[in-house]
């Protein structure tokens, strides 16, 4: 009796060290894929260096395209995340109305999940794409022409990777997504928060 209670108890042990790390994994690494709880209850402990490697992975910059040269006059550089949800689209409606005539550059990006591949992932790039086109048409004249970037990667490692890049002033991004990346959304706007060494607005819906 002893020994089944043991035994019991060592496989408790490795499902939850598995689907702990997968939950850390998951929400926090911005991976989008629910089987990864699955792959962390299956292989237990021994998914911690899986997720540990996995989660050093550098963002991958997919789709570049600047509208205008890097300002060097005296407006702020403002990068805005974008994930289709409404309050990424609020963010943006913020930064439209508050700081027109205010913005020297402005940097519209999103960033796609890092576990699709072929088929799949070439989709989430063309949707990617047509989101942040459909979201610099209907910016206002008075701001400058925005660049737009598609970054695979952990969303918040992936905005402070644009960040960097450009030498922005200010990174707006929503602070819900929609469906189940609503928490995940929440943890990246969190996360960007505590991590960025520049001001971080985040956006939200009323009422919320």
């Amino acid at each position: 009796m002893a020994e089944l209670g043991l035994a019991l108890l060592a496989i408790v042990a490795w499902l939850v060290a598995g689907l702990v790390t997968a939950a850390v994994f998951v929400t926090r690494g911005g991976h989008r894929n629910l089987l990864w709880y699955l792959v962390g209850g299956l292989l237990g402990p021994l998914f911690i260096p899986i997720a540990a490697e996995r989660g050093r992975a550098e963002p991958h910059r997919i789709d570049v395209r600047s509208r205008a040269p890097a300002s060097t006059g005296p407006g702020l550089r403002v990068l805005v995340g974008l994930d289709g949800s409404p309050d990424s689209d609020r963010a943006l409606r913020a930064v439209a109305h508050a700081l027109s005539g205010t913005t020297s550059e402005l940097v519209l990006v999103t960033v796609t999940d890092p576990d699709v591949v072929d088929i799949e992932a070439d989709e989430e790039h063309r949707r990617a794409r047509r989101m942040l086109d459909e979201a610099a048409r209907v910016l206002p004249d008075e701001l400058p022409a925005p660049s737009t970037e598609v970054v695979v990667g952990h969303p918040a490692d992936a905005l402070l990777a644009v960040a960097d890049a450009r030498d922005v002033d200010l990174l707006v991004i929503g602070r819900r997504g929609h469906g189940l990346d609503e928490k995940l959304l929440g943890n990246v706007a969190e996360d960007l928060a505590h991590r960025s060494s520049r001001a971080v607005l985040l956006g939200t819906l009323p009422g919320r």
